[in-house]
This record gives structure tokens, sequence and C-alpha cells, in this order.
């Protein structure tokens, strides 16, 4: 009987040091995990400070707008600044009108496979390579889709917007959650907008989709899947990338337009994922790509201390990081 008891008293010792030993383990994970997220928003209050500065010593009394939304995708610490403020969207509202085709899809409403024709009536300038092509050729829903966003190819946004109807895009849009994004005319139809017609988004919503496509939660698990590989795709980086390492992965839109330059995405790290919506407003364009530039690098810093930009030497390739297009072209 002693021995049994003296097996039990054993048998529970034991039981407690392995008890103790997985406690102290998570406790410890626990306390590193925390420690992380508390130094990484540490950082990003420091970041969001200097973004402000930045963005006042270049707006200050010259009518010139900057909004900016950034968000850690792990600690959702997020920066605003003007990221209300609404915007002439440019090609940045080729990013709602991708959503609005999954949507359609997952709907039953429209197939991915669906042949449209590119006729005279799309025809428009600026960015893209449709316009090259014969009237009659025929184009998938998912090659228009692909050439919009890598491309920012115009024509086939128009043929998208016209298959859709500016009208349900606007209900869609809604559905989607967008509370200041509209779209009331073509792209390129510039007579429109010097009527005073204007499409606008924010740098909130467009962060919004963007955040809800890397969750998987942009109309379904797969659509959010397909619409990431695409922006993955993108390739005008004369922006969010240009002054990023070329491993760096960037999911993202331009938008380029008459007195507006804009870029959104999500930015891939080792240590973690962010997402950067940058739009500008009566800001030279070339001028405008810098701040853009300038931004995400300031934000990338974070997740890589080991990165320096050696003084003189560029930092992306030439044959990746110029623009497809003019400055009229809406890219």
């Amino acid at each position: 009987m002693n021995n049994e008891i003296k097996k039990f008293k054993v048998t529970i010792s034991l039981i407690n040091i392995v008890l103790f030993l997985i406690i102290f383990v998570f406790v410890t994970k626990i306390n590193s995990v925390y420690n992380k997220y508390a130094l990484k928003v540490e950082e990003f209050k420091k970041l969001e400070q200097s973004l402000q500065e930045y963005v006042n010593s270049i707006t200050q009394n010259n009518g010139s707008e900057i909004a900016v939304y950034v968000k850690d995708l792990s600690t959702e610490y997020e920066i605003k600044i003007n990221s209300d403020k609404r915007i002439p969207s440019a090609s940045l509202v080729k990013i709602p009108i991708m959503a609005a085709v999954y949507y359609l899809v997952d709907q039953g409403k429209l197939s991915l496979n669906e042949k449209l024709v590119y006729k005279k009536k799309y025809r428009c300038g600026g960015s893209g390579i449709i316009k090259r092509s014969r009237y009659g050729t025929k184009f998938t829903v998912k090659e228009l889709v692909d050439l919009m966003i890598t491309l920012s190819d115009n024509v086939a946004t128009h043929m998208l917007i016209d298959r859709i109807g500016i009208k349900n895009l606007n209900k869609i849009f809604k559905d989607l959650g967008l509370k200041n994004t509209n779209i009331d005319r073509f792209v390129m139809d510039l007579s429109a907008r010097d009527k005073g017609i204007e499409n606008y988004t924010t740098a909130e919503d467009m962060s919004l989709l963007l955040e809800k496509m890397y969750r998987g939660k942009l109309v379904s698990k797969e659509a959010s899947i397909e619409m990431l590989l695409t922006m993955l795709k993108q390739r005008i980086s004369d922006r969010i990338p240009k002054r990023l390492p070329l491993y760096v992965a960037v999911a993202h839109k331009t938008g380029l337009m008459r007195n507006v330059c804009h870029d959104a995405g999500i930015v891939y790290t080792n240590n973690g994922d962010f997402i950067i919506c940058v739009l500008t407003y009566n800001i030279n364009p070339q001028l405008a790509k810098d701040i853009i530039a300038d931004v995400a690098y300031m934000t990338y810093c974070i997740y890589d201390k080991n990165y320096v930009e050696e003084k003189g030497e560029k930092v992306v390739d030439d044959t990746t990081n110029t623009d497809i297009g003019d400055d009229t072209g809406g890219n």
C-alpha cells in the first residue's frame, strides 16, 4: 500500500512539473508576443507623427491634399491622415469594379468566361493595349479584369462598366461596404468630367476592400485569392514599390489623372504585412509619385530595419518600374 502511495505521489509530482513547464513556456511565448506587439505599436505611433509632419510640410497653405491610410495587419494599428477625404478616384475605381465582377459571378449573374466584343464606342486614350486591337475582337471577362488591373487598361474598364451598368455598380459598391465611393461616369469620359461629373473614393474605402480581400472575406475566399493574385501582377510600379526591395511582394493598384495621383495596396514582408493607401490631389505627378514612395518606404522600415537604401543607388529595376501610358491616361 505504501509503495502505491509513493508511486502516486511521484506521478503527481511529475505531472506538476510537466504542467509547470508547459505554463512557463506558454507565458514566455505570450510575453514575447506581447513585447513584440507593444514595440510595433510604439513604432507605429512614431511613424504616425512623422507622416503627419511630412504631409503638413507638403500641403500647408498651397491647396494640395494628401490622404494616407496605413494598417498593420497583425496588430491592426491604423494611421489615418485625411483618410475619409473624398478625392477623385481615377483608376482606383478599378479595384471595386473588379470586386463587383466577382460579386456578380458569385451570384451566378456573370461568368468569367463570358466573352465581350471590343466596339468602337469603347475606344479611348490613356493606358492599356486593347485600343490597338481590331474592332470585333472578343475578350473574356477574366481577361478584361486582368488587363484592367495589371495594365490599367481603360478600354477593358469601359467594356466591364458597360456590361454591368453604372447604376448597378453603385449599388454593388454599397453592398460591399463602401461608404464614399461612387462611379457616375466612364473613367475616360473627359467631357463628363469637365462638366463636374466625377468618380470619388477615400483612402479608408480602398483599405476596406483590401483588408477584406487579404482576410478572404471580399465576396468569398476563392474570389479574394483570385483578386489578390491579379493585383500582385501589377505592372505599374513607380509608387508604393519604388523604394522597396525587389523581393518584396506588393498587391496594388494605381490611379493617375489630371490633378490626382494615387496608389493603394498590400505589402507583404517577412515580419508582417501592411495595407497602405495614399491619395494625392493638386500635386505635380512626379512629386506625388515620390511622396507615395516615401510613405511606403517609411512604413516598410518598421518591418525591415536591415534594409538601407544606399545613397545614389537605384533600388528598383527600370524595366519594371515605369508607367504604362501617359499622365492623362488614368493609370
